[in-house]
């Protein structure tokens, strides 16, 4: 193995799933967890099952799928606590009576179809414990942002008409109609969110989690090495394109944090990145990991069925905005590693696993055509997980085959059962943070909707925003990251584009170039201080200060802040015109993204002054402004700048570097 320090190596046995609030796993020896397994990988086979053969009764499969998760997710949690103490026996109580509420929601929902049926005592006291029990699961496991905000707006729901008046008074409901809509129904808990979730997202956590189980990890990282592993910065650089392969299979940047930057923060670190850039750099690319097509995160399959387009083009729309996203951190490493003289390395020569990467290309292959060919998500993701099987299982039996060693079968039978098994309880688990994010989210959107509290916070924005779109986007902005500072991306997402997207759409943009704006502001705010977990997982990592390596990710990606807005400006990029207007409006773009990246590491051919940045972000600005004129002006003061650095550089005006810049501050190493 090549042992150089520049280089990234990674075994798929390093990569593991981090599920926040969940913390058992399958080799836990006792009895209770191997039957958690058990039921985590059945949990799993369901949904791969159901994706084939198509859906339960609607009450049924998203009972099951919310229920299900609740009371797996109250079982772990009485086992990841002493067995004796009273927490454990509540958490089993919880457990019992999540599986009460699920069944009996299943039973019945053939009768709470039947809008003339009568809710019992005993359906509004199954729907008031429902209602508890996964508030306290989603805290439990996402913590205290979404299920206060929902609290309060069941306190709103029910109550508002008593304190509250005027504008913002909601609509008087009975008891009996909220509960029935909160739970006896195909809205609410049980709604919409739940079904995408138990019928499109579910089937890609459990392909992702496979794809991990059975050696993607170790294939992304030699790929990365391939692609990006030599010359300056290759470790920061094969960083980004490892935790980009990661994300888009994963689709949560902590636990893309949590699984690569173990291995890849202490790699840049040997090759003299300091602290908080390396933790900054890992944190901004494993955020973008979820707007990377083909998979992308469990928002982008929201988005599809919100719009009632084919997933497909939505991952087309948003091929273009991810490459200059990842471009960005690409060139911020690059000026980084000139301007601090870092050492080049070589590329590695390690060949691709074949037992590994013919199961994940040919599997990914699968899934693209299926997709470009209109199939249904649902059934796309659910047959390249069983091509991910098959091909699987017959790659290491060959192999085995063809060693002609004695025994040899048999250990290659074991191990690949076992790692198919592990994807699968991995999968499993999976679906729980999913589960219980969307019955909480689901909850949220449909008191919105239904207290009117949606349509009267759009109106004021408008209002508000004095009917200019550039005021309606900013704010659209702030609101989205407001709201994503402490629930994943797709919580994030999903609240945002209720509220702000039907007031971004009557500036008459086009509703999916909308719903993207939204989404690449759901991804920044896990980069966004005061709270962004993937930087606090990265700064966990690192051991260096949180607001160090926060200052880092969000100046490593600060150009991404202003992509967004370029989608509207530039509506070529989300390939909306003809080939020449993409070119052009990809190059003008990858120019801002570039004097952005410039001014904020302070390197442009040589050391930048302080004047020299102030005028590329002035440069990078211009970017913006419509029109050729603009952008032959913007082209043309970079050609000035480059010039004068360069002549700077030749007269030797430069100074030896040490950590002190303002892009990574003082490393105490």
């Amino acid at each position: 193995m090549n042992k150089d320090p520049d280089l990234i190596h990674i075994s798929s046995d390093s990569i593991t799933a981090n599920d926040p609030g969940l913390h058992i796993t399958a080799n836990d020896p006792g009895l209770q967890s191997r039957i958690l397994a058990i039921c985590y990988a059945v949990f799993a086979i369901f949904h791969i099952y159901t994706a084939f053969t198509g859906p339960l009764h609607p009450l049924m499969q998203r009972g099951l799928f919310i229920c299900g998760a609740m009371t797996l997710a109250y079982w772990e949690m009485a086992i990841s606590t002493n067995r004796k103490s009273a927490t454990s026996i509540l958490f089993v109580l919880f457990s019992l009576a999540s599986f009460y509420v699920g069944q009996h929601v299943m039973v019945n929902g053939h009768l709470y179809m039947d809008i003339m049926h009568d809710l019992t005592g005993r359906d509004l006291a199954a729907a008031t414990l429902a209602i508890l029990l996964l508030l306290l699961a989603t805290q439990r496991i996402l913590g205290w942002a979404l299920p206060v905000l929902t609290g309060l707006a069941l306190i709103y729901y029910f109550y508002g008409y008593k304190l509250v008046s005027g504008l913002w008074q909601p609509p008087r409901v009975s008891t009996e109609t909220a509960l029935s809509m909160l739970y006896a129904s195909t809205s609410g808990i049980f709604g919409f969110m739940a079904d995408i979730g138990t019928s499109v997202i579910a089937v890609y956590v459990i392909f992702g989690a496979l794809l991990m189980a059975t050696g993607a990890g170790e294939v992304f990282v030699q790929v990365a090495n391939r692609v990006a592993g030599r010359g300056a910065g290759g470790a920061g650089k094969v960083t980004v394109v490892t935790s980009a392969l990661f994300g888009t299979v994963s689709g949560s940047a902590v636990a893309n944090v949590m699984a690569v930057g173990s291995v890849t923060i202490p790699t840049m670190r040997r090759a003299g990145y300091s602290k908080a850039f390396a933790a900054g750099v890992e944190a901004s690319a494993s955020a973008g990991g979820q707007i990377l097509p083909p998979i992308m995160g469990a928002g982008a399959f929201l988005m599809a069925e919100l719009l009632n387009i084919p997933y497909i083009d939505v991952a087309k729309a948003a091929t273009l905005p991810a490459l200059l996203y990842f471009s960005l951190i690409f060139i911020a490493i690059h000026l980084y590693s000139k301007k601090y003289n870092l050492a080049r390395s070589a590329m590695t020569k390690t060949p691709l696993d074949a037992e590994k990467s013919i199961p994940l290309i040919g599997s990914i292959t699968v899934l693209i055509y299926l997709l470009v060919n209109n199939y249904t998500p649902t059934f796309a993701g659910a047959t390249a997980t069983l091509a991910l099987l098959v091909l699987t299982i017959a790659t290491r039996l060959g192999a085995a085959l063809r060693s002609k060693e004695p025994n040899a079968l048999v250990p290659v039978i074991v191990d690949t059962a076992s790692k198919i098994s592990g994807g699968l309880i991995s999968g499993g688990k999976g679906l729980i943070m999913i589960s219980v994010l969307l019955g909480c989210a689901g909850m949220l959107t449909a008191i919105l909707g239904a207290s009117g509290l949606g349509v009267k916070v759009s109106g004021q924005l408008i209002n508000l925003s004095g009917n200019h779109v550039l005021l309606a986007l900013i704010m659209s902005a702030l609101l989205c990251i407001m709201l994503g500072m402490d629930v994943p991306t797709t919580a994030s997402y999903i609240l945002t584009a209720s509220v702000a997207a039907p007031v971004l759409i009557q500036f008459d943009l086009p509703p999916l170039t909308v719903h993207l704006i939204i989404f690449y502001f759901a991804i920044l705010s896990a980069i966004t201080p005061p709270v962004c977990a993937s930087v606090y997982a990265a700064a966990t990592i690192a051991r260096e200060s949180f607001w160090k390596v926060a200052k880092n990710a969000m100046l490593i990606a600060g150009g991404v802040y202003f992509l967004p807005f370029m989608m509207v400006y530039r509506p070529a990029l989300l390939l909306d015109g003809s080939a020449g207007q993409v070119v052009y409006a990809s190059i003008m773009t990858y120019l801002a993204l570039f004097c952005f990246a410039s001014a904020t590491i302070g390197f442009l051919v040589t050391r930048a002054s302080r004047l020299v940045r102030f005028m590329l972000v002035i440069n990078a600005l211009l970017y913006f402004a419509p029109g050729s004129m603009y952008d032959a002006a913007a082209c043309g003061m970079l050609l000035l700048l480059v010039v004068i650095q360069i002549k700077k550089r030749k007269h030797g005006m430069t100074q030896p570097l040490v950590y002190t810049n303002i892009i990574e501050g003082s490393d105490n190493d």
